[in-house]
């Protein structure tokens, strides 16, 4: 754990930075700048340009994490590997791009009535979904080399900071709306230059082509790859139906309040970001030493952390809900506060269930969970169709809750049965039961008259409060060793 510790750390305090860059983008600047439909179809076109390059990437950041230790050389030429990938990539983005030509009439013909902006930027979604697999491409390619912070903070931090610079143009004037999406673009295009800078020069693998034989059969890494991607595109669609189905039924203004909440909820999601960037090739190389146990190890450490860390932001959120309402000032995200409620939860079930997908997905079982999240998405495409109507948005968060539940109870199940490894103890109930107790402590404190005051008062409460508790009754080895060495690190700067 010695590996994943040390860039855990690092990409958390990134992953957080990012957060803060995000929530004044998020919070303050969007809702403030921009109109709501305008909200809408920002956050559409990220999450549609996701979609899109999951399927032209024809899986290959899976294929890079699941066998690239399969053929890691001391020469770093890697068999010709990253070559290989690399070509499939860029045919699955010309193929994909042909679809997407195809397939405009459809698409416009869904979204034209509710979603009209959305179709005046159909084209914009080209670029964007280059930039977003040519990055995911080389994040990869990072995280196969243990070098995954740098990529983290592009991604987290200097994306966001720089978005948050062309929102001050838009607000100024100095730009118009269409101007503010193009730099957007162009942004992604700049850090993944600088990303493919990074890696070029740490001398860590080649793009050379070679004439080694291959440790795996290419029809192996293939299938494999297919595999990951149906499960991944389904899972993506799972994560976003939402939002699509928010804007072709109620409109881009009703998804942008939704796409706000939803911003505001993915906070929770940080811990798992931030842990993934490094369990997942410690993950893939334990399968392929058939260390059992190191796995089972991970699993359960990343679970209770992921948890703690969860509830945490979670209590954050809720005990501020009346400081959160008057920033975004707006009726409309008043009446909705629920549907945070909601998404929150979700992605709280999500994190609690650790490396649960990442473990089947780089087993040999990994086809299961292609089925598991195709089944469950279907049921969710169902639900979210018959909710909307009835509670709008609401009714989308809660299908989200019910199939997140039921995606991750099965995974927890089938790792339990089939490999006898589960995450949860006692532990995860007295997380429950710190959360509760924080909550009611700081949720009902004295109201402080000053906004930006309250915020600081009522967090700080709930940090020591829900920390002093977490230290106290002993949560995670790994957290208590952290906060030892931060407490020593912090009495032997005084005593100098």
């Amino acid at each position: 754990m010695g590996i994943v510790k040390k860039q855990v750390y690092k990409n958390t305090l990134i992953s957080y930075a990012g957060m803060v860059i995000g929530f004044v983008n998020l919070i303050f600047l969007y809702p403030r700048f921009l109109a709501a439909d305008q909200i809408g179809l920002f956050l559409l076109l990220i999450s549609l340009s996701v979609l899109y390059s999951l399927v032209a990437s024809m899986g290959v950041p899976s294929i890079v994490a699941r066998y690239f230790p399969f053929f890691r050389t001391e020469d770093n030429t890697h068999g010709g590997f990253l070559y290989a990938v690399g070509r499939f990539a860029i045919i699955g983005f010309i193929v994909s791009t042909a679809v997407f030509f195809l397939i405009k009439p459809i698409i416009v013909a869904s979204f034209i009535q509710k979603a009209p902006l959305f179709v005046a930027y159909y084209y914009y979604l080209i670029p964007l979904a280059f930039f977003t697999i040519f990055f995911n491409f080389l994040e990869a390619l990072g995280k196969a080399i243990y070098r995954s912070v740098f990529s983290s903070f592009l991604k987290e931090v200097l994306l966001r900071l720089l978005t948050m610079i062309a929102m001050v143009m838009l607000a100024e004037g100095w730009i118009s709306f269409q101007q503010f999406i193009i730099i957007y673009i162009s942004i992604n295009g700049l850090i993944c230059l600088v990303l493919l800078i990074s890696l070029a020069t740490s001398g860590k693998f080649s793009f050379r082509r070679t004439l080694l034989p291959p440790a795996v059969t290419s029809k192996e890494m293939m299938n494999f790859g297919l595999f990951t991607l149906l499960s991944s595109t389904v899972y993506v669609i799972l994560q976003n139906v939402d939002r699509y189905m928010l804007s072709a039924m109620a409109g881009l203004a009703v998804q942008g309040i939704y796409g706000i909440y939803s911003g505001i909820a993915i906070v929770i999601n940080v811990p798992q970001q931030a842990l993934s960037r490094t369990t997942y090739q410690i993950v893939a190389d334990s399968w392929k030493a058939k260390n059992m146990q190191n796995i089972a190890d991970i699993y359960s450490k990343t679970s209770i952390i992921q948890m703690v860390a969860g509830c945490f932001l979670f209590i954050g959120i809720i005990v501020n809900k009346e400081n959160l309402l008057a920033i975004l000032h707006k009726k409309e995200f008043t009446d909705q506060f629920n549907v945070l409620v909601v998404i929150c939860l979700g992605f709280l079930v999500d994190i609690t269930g650790g490396l649960n997908t990442y473990i089947l997905t780089t087993s040999h079982k990994y086809h299961l969970i292609t089925i598991l999240v195709i089944a469950w998405s279907l049921f969710c495409i169902g639900l979210t169709y018959f909710l909307i109507p009835l509670y709008g948005g609401l009714g989308a968060a809660l299908a989200y809750l019910a199939t997140i539940t039921g995606i991750n109870f099965c995974t927890w199940f089938y790792l339990k049965y089939r490999f006898k490894m589960q995450p949860f103890t006692f532990k995860h109930l007295l997380v429950i039961a710190i959360t509760i107790v924080s909550y009611f402590i700081a949720g009902y404190f004295w109201r402080m008259p000053n906004l930006l005051l309250d915020i600081f008062v009522r967090s700080t409460l709930t940090a020591v409060i829900y920390i002093s508790l977490t230290y106290v009754a002993h949560i995670s080895d790994d957290m208590n060793e952290k906060i030892d060495a931060t407490i020593k690190r912090v009495f032997f700067i005084q005593s100098i």
